[in-house]
């Protein structure tokens, strides 16, 4: 028997969660955030309350499974104390279960060192509805978790059930990292799945010792705070494009935008081509993504139409000068206008200084929605480091088409810029 309302027994952070639940409104849950913030528990107290609310079973998973009996076990323990249902759950150590007494529909827990292992399970009395990825950014690959949703999703559950899906997670450091770029993202999540990120400052709960600690590491280290109690993706310490603001460019603005630049990456194999339409504000120094044209293995012939279409053959377009042959194509055969596309000049320290002069902008302007593709790799590039781990000078090679279009797109700015930074150079030589 639950001794106290619901509302009483959770956290103001999580009564949308539970409300969302109830309501069956998404199928993934996702709880991120940092140290001390209560996720794990309130999802433990979830899960508790569904299974008596309804005859299913419920998959917990842990990437390495000697860790489960430690973490898990005991967090649904103490939701079961906490709701004040000790009588009617029975947790057993072989097999690892908990079961719900009065109905005898049961909690299963599974490590997923093997994700083939988990396709095994099978449950014959109360079909499994429920799954809890517990530290879900231990696992490296995202393929291993749409195996296991794939698991569980076997088949039409009877009228009344639903899937829930529920993830918890201290996100990782590093910006790459899947889980990060999947649910640490201004671009648009998929419509049924609900992403929260809550911190110690959510838990009315935490001692003050928590607290002390927290704010000591604030004062003494503030990235380390941002990551570890914050539960953010700080990547090496440094952000890259720290200029990023990702906002609704309406289109009365986007209308007035005239002064165009235009980049263009080529893709092989598996690498998506990727076409850049920037608007830049010198007088604020201020850029604004326009359109965008991004596909894997897509066609010159496709490129070229895709590229017509959102206006690209209307202003000069500067391309990756690694392939002449395709941008000698795209004008002999695909009609792109031949004064309007050019390949770049490159050079030495090209790339870092073009990731510098971009990094030094007042702002770099997105609207998600309207380019998607800029969003996701401008938000979760990182730099790059050596094998000690040390951060060097440029950004990873690796998911940044639009990036290195973008440098293509501006670079006769960033020569003017060289030049004029060399003359005021001279001048002050002669001055003395």
């Amino acid at each position: 028997m639950i001794k106290k309302k619901l509302s009483e027994l959770f956290n103001p952070a999580f009564h949308l969660l539970w409300s969302a639940v109830k309501n069956k409104k998404y199928l993934r849950y996702v709880e991120k955030g940092g140290r001390g913030s209560a996720k794990s528990t309130h999802i433990a107290m979830i899960i508790i309350m569904l299974m008596k609310m309804f005859p299913v079973s419920a998959l917990v998973v842990r990437k390495v499974g000697n860790t489960l009996a430690e973490s898990v076990v005991e967090q649904l323990k103490e939701a079961v104390e906490i709701l004040g249902m000790e009588e009617e759950w029975h947790f057993s150590k072989s097999p690892l279960k908990a079961t719900y007494l009065p109905r005898g529909n049961a909690i299963y827990f599974r490590g997923a060192d093997d994700p083939a292992k988990i396709k095994s399970i099978k449950i014959a009395k109360f079909p499994l509805a429920i799954l809890w990825v517990e530290e879900l950014a231990d696992f490296k690959i995202e393929d291993d978790i749409g195996m296991i949703e794939k698991s569980v999703l076997r088949a039409e559950l009877p009228p009344g059930l639903h899937y829930y899906f529920f993830y918890s997670y201290n996100p990782p450091k590093r910006k790459q990292s899947w889980v990060n770029k999947k649910y640490d993202t201004k671009v648009a999540l998929p419509p049924n799945t609900r992403v929260h990120h809550t911190t110690y400052e959510d838990n009315p709960h935490i001692s003050k010792l928590f607290v002390e600690e927290a704010e000591h590491m604030k004062k003494v280290n503030q990235s380390k705070y941002d990551w570890e109690y914050g539960g953010k993706p700080i990547g090496n310490g440094v952000v890259p494009f720290s200029n990023l603001v990702f906002e609704k460019i309406p289109d009365e603005l986007f209308e007035t935008f005239d002064n165009i630049r235009q980049g263009l990456d080529f893709g092989y194999a598996t690498d998506p081509v990727a076409g850049v339409k920037w608007h830049y504000d010198k007088t604020r120094r201020k850029i604004y993504a326009m359109e965008e044209v991004y596909g894997v293995k897509m066609s010159n012939r496709i490129l070229a139409t895709t590229a017509q279409e959102k206006g690209f053959f209307n202003s000069l377009t500067i391309a990756d000068s690694e392939d002449p042959r395709t941008i000698n194509e795209l004008k002999t055969e695909h009609q792109w206008p031949k004064k309007l596309l050019g390949g770049a000049v490159k050079g030495p320290d090209s790339v870092e200084y073009g990731e510098s002069w971009l990094d030094d902008l007042e702002a770099i302007v997105i609207d998600p929605e309207r380019t998607p593709n800029i969003a996701r790799e401008f938000e979760s590039i990182d730099y790059e480091t050596d094998k000690d781990g040390n951060q060097k000078a440029r950004l990873e090679d690796k998911d940044n088409h639009t990036i290195d279009a973008t440098r293509y797109a501006f670079e006769l700015d960033m020569i003017r810029a060289r030049e004029n930074k060399k003359e005021r150079r001279k001048g002050r030589k002669t001055a003395f």
